[in-house]
């Protein structure tokens, strides 16, 4: 296929441009990720000054911790033993009349069919909101 001038020349430029944005990319990648280490680097020293101090201070927090126990000769506490439970009476059983008494309740109620319970005139009298 034969091209022409044009065509090659707008290749070319378009080639370029191609080139000049991917090493722009490439650049500015290369300083984020010399912030990024920046940043790692930053966090690294920290911890680093961290663990310098910690775990000095955490081997003598043993040490003393060690003697002491060492000097109060080892007393450790005997294990808890839980005292027999006292002897309790049974608990008290409902008597014997009271599901006869619910039956009796239930059998005085009166049921309107509806779903709807009666109040009666007196509940709705004493009822402060309706005026």
């Amino acid at each position: 296929m034969k091209r022409s001038l044009q065509e090659v020349v707008e290749l070319v430029v378009f080639g370029l441009i191609a080139l000049l944005i991917g090493t722009g990319v490439l650049w500015l990648g290369g300083w984020v990720l010399g912030l990024v280490g920046l940043l790692f680097k930053f966090v690294a020293g920290l911890i680093w000054w961290l663990l310098r101090f910690i775990v000095p201070v955490a081997i003598v927090a043993g040490l003393i911790y060690f003697l002491v126990r060492v000097l109060q000769g080892d007393r450790s506490p005997a294990p808890a033993v839980a005292p027999a439970p006292a002897a309790t009476p049974p608990a008290p059983t409902a008597p014997a009349s009271a599901p006869a008494e619910a039956t009796a309740d239930a059998e005085a109620t009166e049921d309107t069919g509806d779903g709807a319970t009666d109040t009666g005139p007196d509940e709705a009298d004493d009822d402060p909101t309706h005026g």
